[in-house]
């Protein structure tokens, strides 16, 4: 998508290219992520993909139009190269199949392709290729938003589930290790929605192991969002509420698998990939139709998208029980986590550091939380928290994580059922101003403050003021006190 690859992990000729063409500074930057999946190829673009187009000598691959994003796709970045850059950052791959255009033959050829060891045509071709090895991908898309009227072979419910389920059945034929994933509503503004996922999964719901959501939040509550916005922008309150519109609509799609379950007299438990997650903001680059490499979305987040991006990891953190695969989208140069320019420097939105900080540090279990404190409405959303929050224990730790929505400094109380180390570390992230923003020329006007705390705890409650506006990590280490 615009130039997510092309000049964003892949610029052959870049003074910071390896041998493969791949940016290392984009590398750094995405292995300091620790991210532990990266779907592939798409969005939108999937439905008119051909994956054949992309594999064997680079000079042979055809030039063609992707026509979901009207750009020219050279394929020099293909199958196997995209396997080998996620080996390099250390990720597991989710990949997606194109049910728009696409057959069940398509998708049985790929997964021969890249996960039979050796023996027939397509896994002797691969190896051909100079990949002597199965590429062992266990996570598969059955497609990309196939309900939406812009999906290049879009499709009715029965009609896409019927062809998911017969597709499902036949990729784990050739590999009965794989998962899959079944597309849901690409949004919660669709009038199908959730009709469509409950109708996909009454065909599907014996042979796929999840359901997939997508959402992006913007400021303006346009229906279309490749379009700039009619209405007027969101204040600050109503725009960070947004984040329990993820709470209600994980909730609704959790109602709706087990009406299925019900349905089916099933005891088999849908999990959700909420597999296409973000904020959203104006292009801040041209886009030139019919490019390689043209910016689609590539934008800037200030501090305020900052904080709404934390509330939605938030949300789908709370709901861990359910959602088991979780990506934001997208990672360089499409309403990124990282910037680049063509030929030149390489930085981070501040929703980087955030992203950063869920997935290193959110290990372990997420805990029910007992909350009371100050709520807010505003004319769409009610009940507002003030602090927005997450608890995460794991053996040697309990970690929370914190969004301050207030314009003031906020008390934070935390009672522990458990003996508590004195020393807490404490990230914060925030700035003089919610209109803040990291740029090229001050790539770091918002990075994360580490402080090493001594508390103080009384009857294992520890207080601690929070910063206006702010995002918090606090990490409490288990162990005995000294002198409490």
């Amino acid at each position: 998508m615009g130039s997510v690859v092309y000049t964003g992990i892949y610029e052959p000729g870049h003074a910071l290219a390896d041998e493969n063409g791949f940016r290392l500074d984009v590398l750094e930057k995405i292995k300091a992520l620790h991210l532990g999946v990266i779907r592939y190829p798409g969005g939108n673009f999937t439905s008119g993909y051909d994956w054949t187009d992309t594999i064997g000598p680079i000079a042979e691959r055809p030039k063609k139009i992707d026509l979901a994003w009207r750009a020219i796709e050279p394929n020099s970045f293909g199958l196997n190269e995209f396997m080998t850059w996620i080996k390099e950052v250390g990720a597991e791959p989710i990949w997606t199949i194109n049910l728009g255009t696409g057959t069940i033959d398509q998708a049985r050829n790929i997964i021969e392709y890249c996960n039979f060891p050796k023996g027939t045509y397509w896994s002797d071709l691969r190896r051909s290729h100079g990949v002597e090895n199965p590429h062992e991908i266990k996570l598969w898309c059955l497609g990309n938003e196939l309900d939406g009227s812009w999906q290049i072979g879009a499709k009715s419910a029965i009609e896409y589930g019927r062809l998911a389920n017969e597709t499902s059945k036949v990729m784990k034929l050739v590999d009965s290790s794989i998962e899959t994933v079944l597309v849901g509503s690409s949004t919660p503004r669709l009038l199908s929605y959730p009709s469509w996922d409950r109708i996909a999964l009454e065909e599907a719901y014996d042979t796929v192991d999840y359901l997939a959501l997508h959402n992006y939040i913007d400021k303006y509550d346009e229906d279309d969002l490749t379009k700039p916005p009619r209405t007027e922008r969101d204040d600050t309150a109503t725009y960070l509420a947004k984040s329990k519109r993820f709470d209600r609509q994980i909730e609704d799609v959790i109602a709706t698998c087990d009406y299925v379950k019900a349905l089916k007299r099933s005891d088999k438990t849908m999990y959700l990939a909420f597999d296409e997650w973000n904020v959203h903001n104006q292009p801040e680059k041209q886009n030139n139709a019919f490019e390689i490499g043209s910016p689609v979305d590539w934008c800037y987040f200030t501090m305020e998208d900052t904080l709404l991006f934390a509330s939605l990891g938030l949300s789908i953190l709370r709901h861990a029980d359910r959602v088991k695969i979780a990506c934001q989208s997208l990672l360089v140069n499409t309403i990124p986590l990282i910037l680049t320019d063509a030929n030149g420097s390489c930085w981070v939105n501040p929703t980087y550091y955030v992203m950063q900080h869920l997935a290193t540090y959110a290990k372990g279990e997420v805990l029910q939380e007992i909350k009371q404190g100050p709520i807010y409405d505003v004319d769409k959303i009610k009940s507002v928290d003030y602090l927005d929050s997450c608890v995460v224990e794991n053996k040697e730790e309990i970690i929370l994580f914190i969004v301050n929505r207030m314009p003031s400094h906020q008390m934070f109380s935390y009672q522990s059922d458990q003996t508590l180390a004195d020393e807490i570390q404490h990230i914060e992230l925030s700035s003089a101003s919610l209109l803040d923003k990291n740029t090229r020329e001050n790539p770091e006007k918002i990075v994360p403050k580490e402080t090493v705390e001594v508390v103080q705890w009384q009857n294992k409650q520890v207080d601690m003021m929070l910063s206006p506006y702010s995002w918090h990590v606090i990490k409490m280490k288990k162990g005995e006190k000294n002198g409490i």
